[in-house]
Order: C-alpha cells, then sequence, then structure tokens
C-alpha cells in the first residue's frame, strides 16, 4: 500500500486532503497570532510596572518576548509538521521512535545547559539583577557586563571577567538594588574624647551632605552610628551612607575622605586598623 493511500481503502481525494492541510497550517497561524498577542502583552505588563528603572524594565521586556516567541514558534511548528504527517498518512513511528533515542541521549547529555537556561530564564523573569549592577554569586564579585539564559558575566575589581553558569547561582547578593549603603568604620586613638569625635563627625556628615557634587548621589543624610567597637589603644566609629545604585564605592571613598580631613583640622589622632575587619 502506498504511504498517501487512506487508510479506510477509499479513493484518494485530493480536494479532501487540500482542505484538512489548508485548516491546519490556517489552525497554526491563528494560534501563532494569539501567542505574538499574549508575549506582546506580557512584555507591555513588565515595561508598565512601578518597579525598577525604565531601562532594566525594557531589557526584561526585550529579553523574555524573545524567549516567549522562539518557544511558542518552535511548538507550534512541531506540532503542525506532525498533524500534517498524520494527514499525509505517513507511518512516523519508527521516526519518532529513532528520534526518541536520539532525544534521551542528547538529554542526558545537556542536562546542565537546560538548567542553565530554565536558571537564566527565572533570574530575568525576576528581576534578580540587570546589566550594570554589582552583585556577589557563585564564590565570585563583580560588575554585570553581559546576561543571557546560558550565563552571567562578571568583570571584579582586578579587571577579570568571570563567566558563571546561571545554574550556578543557588545565592545571589545584589550590591546595587534600587539603593545602597555602604559602613565606614573610622579607628580614633583611645586618648581622644568621645564626645569630641562624635561632635566633630557630626558636623563633617552635615557639611558632607550640604556638598553639591554629593547630593544628588545620597538617597537621605548621613548617619552617625555612633561608637561600634572598643580596642586597646582604640575606639571605632561607625558611619553610614544611603547611596543611589552604583554609586556605593564612589560615595564611600568621598565620605572617608571627608571624615579623614575634618578629623585632622580638628588635631583628633587616628589609629591604624589592626585587622581587615577594622576599617571597612
Amino acid at each position: 500500500m502506498s504511504p498517501l493511500t487512506p487508510t479506510h481503502g477509499t479513493a484518494f481525494d485530493v480536494v479532501s486532503l487540500a482542505l484538512k492541510l489548508g485548516l491546519v497550517v490556517g489552525f497554526a497561524f491563528l494560534i501563532s497570532r494569539v501567542a505574538a498577542v499574549l508575549v506582546r502583552r506580557i512584555e507591555r505588563a513588565i515595561r508598565s510596572d512601578a518597579k525598577g528603572d525604565q531601562v532594566e524594565r525594557d531589557k526584561r521586556a526585550k529579553t523574555l518576548g524573545e524567549v516567549l516567541r522562539g518557544a511558542s514558534w518552535v511548538l507550534i511548528v512541531v506540532v503542525a509538521v506532525l498533524m500534517v504527517v498524520r494527514e499525509l498518512g505517513l507511518d512516523i513511528t519508527p521516526a519518532l521512535a529513532t528520534a526518541g533515542g536520539f532525544g534521551v541521549a542528547a538529554g542526558l547529555g545537556a542536562q546542565g545547559v537546560v538548567r542553565d537556561w530554565i536558571s537564566g530564564f527565572f533570574i530575568i523573569l525576576d528581576n534578580q539583577f540587570a546589566v550594570g549592577d554589582v552583585i556577589r554569586a557563585a564564590g565570585v564579585a563583580g560588575k554585570v557586563e553581559s546576561l543571557s539564559l546560558r550565563h552571567t558575566e562578571l568583570r571584579d575589581g582586578d579587571g577579570a571577567l568571570h563567566f558563571v553558569p546561571n545554574s550556578e547561582m543557588k545565592v545571589v547578593t545584589n550590591l546595587t538594588k534600587s539603593w545602597s549603603s555602604p559602613t565606614i568604620r573610622i579607628p580614633v586613638s583611645s586618648t581622644e574624647d568621645p564626645d569630641q569625635v562624635l561632635a566633630v563627625l557630626e558636623d563633617a556628615l552635615r557639611r558632607f551632605a550640604a556638598e553639591p557634587s554629593m547630593k544628588s548621589h545620597l538617597e537621605g543624610e548621613p548617619k552617625l552610628l555612633g561608637i561600634e567597637e572598643v580596642h586597646p589603644g582604640y575606639f571605632t566609629v561607625l558611619v553610614q551612607v544611603k547611596t543611589n545604585p552604583g554609586q556605593r564605592l564612589e560615595v564611600g571613598r568621598a565620605l572617608r575622605a571627608a571624615a579623614l580631613r575634618r578629623l585632622r583640622q580638628e588635631k583628633i589622632s587616628l589609629q591604624p586598623a589592626r585587622s581587615a575587619g577594622d576599617v571597612a
């Protein structure tokens, strides 16, 4: 029996077959249009969300839109091809069995890639971080230079570029999400009067917040948290400032310099830090 021979043994009806194939193609086209409309609505919903920066929302919308469009197109084409083959009366069981064997083998070898894609999709969907953010993940820290479904590229402070598979990011710490709050520890000699030191630093913080070059980077007034630690020979004063995303390091350095200049003007002695944890 010819592959194109109908299973009921009736005469081959070209018109009936053409109508059936036309219905399959038309149905596939209709589903593709519906999928496109849904994807566009999802993109608009992400762009109109009040959370996050407009640039970040546009990136999320574009990335998710491309992923959803590609996945829906592949699914629609595969289903349509299978329906067309069935209407033609071709026996695709052997082909499906062979493809299934290759699929299982490929699936076993590509589990890591699939996990990376799934993790990357949810990173973008949840807006955990975006290009330009500074994060810590998978034992490395740096600025995000590139984000895809497969991996994330981080540039650390030494200029090294780290390629981190998305599935390896079990815990992600975003240091520049919405706002940042660097904390500065200033070691002061124990021979100095604590009340005078706190008063001088309080005045230094007010002047720092009033500087025109700093106002646009600050979220509220810097805070003098007080004496944090007392060690033999010195005590540590804690200062905290809330900044815009991406300005954590610059504002922290500027605040350190302003505090040190003010303390030296008042002849207040500083005590060198005895450990890496004494100065932050």
